[in-house]
């Protein structure tokens, strides 16, 4: 649990940066004799952290990267690019794959989370779906008045 969670933590410092700010807190208040949330934060704590460790530990991502498209010269043989497909899991040897140019890639169930939540459309989900078009006119308008 103890591997799995360095590698977590490395990678997404800013949930390990809750995590430590959830133990300081702890301190804290076993520090000032504050049993009574000084065990329920200690108890958020653990729910934290083992949650974590059941979403990541023995799962495996899969994505694929579609390449970017060339412009085709007379001299370029025709064959089309094929997608990329890394695999990522929680073991230390899959956790981030380097690429052949040296760039590192991760991928895990917090970037699928970020991704769902990063294409919402929130007006929408708000306010209805005619709400939502309607603020995209107006700034689209706006946008084309000022050019």
């Amino acid at each position: 649990m103890i591997d799995v969670l360095k590698l977590f933590y490395t990678t997404h410092y800013n949930l390990g940066a809750l995590a430590v700010l959830m133990l300081f807190l702890l301190i804290f208040l076993l520090s000032k004799k504050n049993f009574k949330f000084g065990i329920i934060v200690l108890a958020l704590f653990i729910a934290y952290n083992v949650g974590i460790y059941k979403r990541t530990e023995g799962k495996a991502w899969t994505i694929e990267i579609d390449p970017p498209a060339t412009e085709s010269t007379g001299y370029d043989s025709y064959s089309t690019p094929q997608p990329i497909k890394m695999t990522f899991s929680a073991t230390p040897e899959k956790w981030t794959i380097t690429d052949d140019k040296g760039v590192t890639h991760h991928w895990c169930w917090v970037d699928e989370m970020w991704d769902k939540f990063a294409n919402t459309d929130l007006v929408a989900k708000i306010w209805g779906e005619n709400s939502s078009k309607k603020l995209m006119k107006s700034t689209e308008s706006r946008a084309s008045d000022a050019q």
